[in-house]
């Protein structure tokens, strides 16, 4: 026995049964009584003030693109305006049929109806469309999302991701270029100084045998990453310089690191060996909701939550930004399936890897001569000649000296060198500190497994730990890491000098270059 449904709900069902169905007329007969010669015959399908749907067959007459304001749209994303000749679909009368409750008999009767629907068939009718979207410009995509982000053995990505147009908080465009090749992507996205540069060093190679850096890139197996800087960048690092051949070429191949290096191996501490032979590492910076990065100011980072990436101190603005498509190759359809065989980094310096070592440094400059010997009596020095990465904080001897003074820096120096161990690791760090990534941090881990603090102004000042230190001289690159040269050492609160404490200066701690007023002078951006 079938449960009675309530009269009002079938009235509704009626009500939505026997309503004019969206998209043209129908015919509704509880009997069937509708002229069954009309099953499959051209009717107007299309809402009143609608014009029919456009068929798969079309011919485009025009198409424009027109960039949009990327400080609003991020980058190259066009206004589409594409105007085609359309077929018009044609549409037919078709036999819906459903099951509908009688409630007077307490049963399911079939009802069938006709409703004008549209077909896979096209009609002769022809009309002109105009339609104008906003997508990304032609050769370009947008990044995935976090969960389409290729892994380090996978890259391959939905058919549909093209048509993916992330939504942020921040005007995200269309960044990755798609190309071929590695060089297809440099000319996708602009980068002129960089190819400029392959240009010159391979202008002296001959025979057609000769290895040159277009061939390197232009390859659909090249197995390397590029780190390109901007045009800006280039022009600005190279500007007075005379590029022969063999400068050219070092400082491109400088750039070129062995194997694919995405986004996800970009992390702390990252080490990478490039095509010349030098070593580049990689840091990253995260940033929270309303986190107080920048400090003697009243304006906290209040941006959505993200990781900055850096490698040898240049911050890669665009990840990722070359994604390998089958069909941007001249011979597709013809070609073998392609894959994803490198990639591209845009950076916005220029990366001078260097050859000698922190400790190789510190020992050949005359002006750390008398700490350079403190460092080898502890054993330190022969600790910065390692290859693992560190950033050290050093002062010259006659910055120390007048930090601390004649007395207690001998003392620390040849009688008793413990305290000065222990200085000297609170201003060694691991990783790879170059200012771009130390400036957007509050505090950093030192060697002595202990925090130093970290205060960046508006103008670029760096100071470092409770006695505030002013870096001079910033980001002396080395083979395994970087070096700052600092007017004093960090010193911890409340620090031991041991039996050399009576010996302490009463002077008060080193003071910043400029007063406080002019640090704070400029206002913060962003």
């Amino acid at each position: 026995m079938m449960a009675r449904v309530p009269a009002a709900l079938c009235l509704v069902a009626a009500v939505l049964l026997r309503g004019a169905a969206s998209g043209g007329a129908s015919y509704f007969n509880s009997q069937n009584a509708y002229p069954s010669y009309l099953v499959g015959q051209a009717c107007s399908g299309a809402p009143y003030g609608y014009l029919p749907l456009s068929c798969g067959s079309s011919q485009v007459l025009s198409k424009v693109e027109v960039p949009l304001p990327r400080a609003t749209n991020g980058p190259n994303l066009c206004s589409v305006v594409v105007t085609a000749q359309v077929h018009e679909t044609l549409y037919t009368y078709q036999q819906i049929c459903v099951d509908v409750y009688k409630c007077g008999k307490n049963i399911y009767e079939k009802e069938c109806r006709l409703q004008c629907m549209p077909t896979n068939k096209c009609t002769s009718n022809v009309r002109t469309d105009t339609t104008t979207r906003a997508q990304c410009c032609t050769g370009f995509q947008p990044r995935p999302p976090p969960s389409l982000i290729c892994s380090t053995t996978s890259t391959t990505l939905p058919p549909t991701f093209s048509q993916y147009v992330p939504v942020l908080t921040e005007p995200s465009g269309c960044p990755v270029a798609i190309g071929c090749t590695l060089y297809d992507c440099l000319k996708r996205q602009n980068l002129t100084e960089f190819l400029r540069l392959v240009n010159i060093s391979d202008s002296t190679a001959s025979g057609p045998n000769a290895t040159t850096l277009f061939s390197l890139l232009n390859t659909t197996d090249s197995k390397i990453t590029v780190f390109a800087p901007t045009n800006e960048a280039l022009a600005s690092s190279l500007q007075g310089l005379v590029l022969d051949p063999v400068l050219a070429g070092n400082i491109v191949r400088n750039h070129l690191v062995v194997g694919m290096v995405d986004e996800t191996q970009l992390g702390n501490q990252g080490k990478f060996t490039t095509v010349g032979g030098a070593t580049l590492y990689s840091t990253i910076v995260e940033f929270y909701d309303n986190i107080n990065f920048i400090v003697y100011t009243t304006n906290p980072y209040t941006g959505p939550s993200r990781t900055d990436r850096f490698i040898n101190g240049a911050q890669i603005v665009v990840k990722d930004a070359c994604y390998f498509r089958i069909d941007a190759c001249p011979g597709y359809p013809y070609l073998a399936n392609t894959r994803q065989s490198g990639q591209l980094q845009i950076i916005n310096s220029v990366m001078m890897p260097a050859n000698e070592t922190i400790a190789q440094i510190i020992f050949n400059d005359p002006r750390f001569r008398n700490l350079s010997d403190a460092l080898g009596n502890l054993g330190i020095l022969n600790f910065l000649n390692q290859s693992y990465p560190r950033t050290l904080f050093v002062p010259t001897d006659d910055a120390l000296i007048a930090q601390l003074g004649p007395r207690l820096v001998d003392c620390l120096t040849l009688a008793v060198r413990g305290p000065l161990n222990n200085l000297l690791l609170f201003n060694l760090a691991e990783g790879v500190e170059y200012t771009s990534s130390l400036s957007r941090r509050t505090y950093l881990y030192t060697m002595l497994l202990s925090y130093t603090n970290v205060y960046t102004f508006p103008n670029g000042t760096i100071l470092l730990g409770s006695n505030k230190v002013q870096i001079v001289q910033p980001n002396i690159p080395a083979s395994n890491g970087v070096i700052h040269i600092v007017n004093g050492l960090a010193i911890p609160p409340s620090f031991n000098f041991g039996k050399c404490q009576q010996l302490v200066p009463t002077a008060p701690p080193p003071t910043p270059a400029k007063p406080l007023s002019t640090l704070l002078a400029t206002p913060v951006v962003g």
